[in-house]
């Protein structure tokens, strides 16, 4: 299976060139989508990655995933891996996603082992956004707000989201409950680095609005 990794990146240049260093090592093409970064990300990313994809003005995490599935797609892959640009995923993870594509899996969640060092608020908001999907959609993801998550051609074309923001994984897993594609989820490990970035209050305020909307739209 012809596969890629994408990799979103805003105001990553301190992170990314690690990351893309360490991804070297996997041997899958790489497509770095810069969202409208202010700082050198665009330099450092442009060094390792295999393509390079620039938004003019900060777009959204959503819709830096749909740049880059977008342009994957298009170009003959046949399945997308999404990877976080600041250095919390671990690429000893990656075989699992690429093991589970080739037996057949159209969507590959990761679900994080949290460790003492995350804050006890974002498990718990975590927890409690996977029993509310699960409640009203009748699909439970152990965690709903990884962004390490892998997808098939088919299965994109099926779950197209629309969220451009932090909202994107949620939604994602809402429109997986309306479809049949055959899903998964694999432990990966939890490398913690900022308490400061990710989603704030107020997007997870917003996302809970948009569960509701999309009980009644979707």
């Amino acid at each position: 299976m012809k596969i890629a990794i994408i990799i979103p990146a805003y105001n990553e240049e301190d992170r990314i060139g690690e990351t893309l260093k360490g991804l070297l090592k996997i041997g899958l093409p790489m497509v770095v989508v810069d969202d409208g970064s202010k700082d050198r990300t665009s330099l450092v990313a442009q060094k390792h990655a295999d393509y390079f994809l620039k938004h003019r003005i900060n777009m959204g995490k959503g819709s830096a995933m749909k740049t880059g599935a977008e342009f994957a797609f298009k170009n003959g892959f046949e399945a997308v891996i999404y990877f976080d640009a600041d250095g919390q995923h671990s690429t000893e993870d990656l075989s699992k996603f690429i093991d589970k594509l080739n037996d057949g899996y159209e969507i590959i969640l990761g679900t994080r082992t949290y460790s003492y060092d995350v804050p006890l608020v974002r498990y718990i908001g975590n927890k409690f956004a996977s029993l509310l999907v699960s409640l009203l959609f009748g699909l439970y993801v152990s965690d709903l707000i990884c962004g390490f998550r892998a997808l098939t051609k088919n299965a994109y074309k099926q779950i197209i989201w629309e969220s451009k923001g932090y909202g994107v994984e949620t939604e994602m897993a809402v429109r997986i409950s309306k479809t049949k594609l055959k899903m998964c989820e694999v432990p990966v490990k939890t490398i913690y680095l900022d308490s400061v970035k990710g989603v704030t209050l107020l997007d997870a305020f917003n996302i809970l609005f948009q569960v509701f909307k999309w009980r009644i739209e979707i």
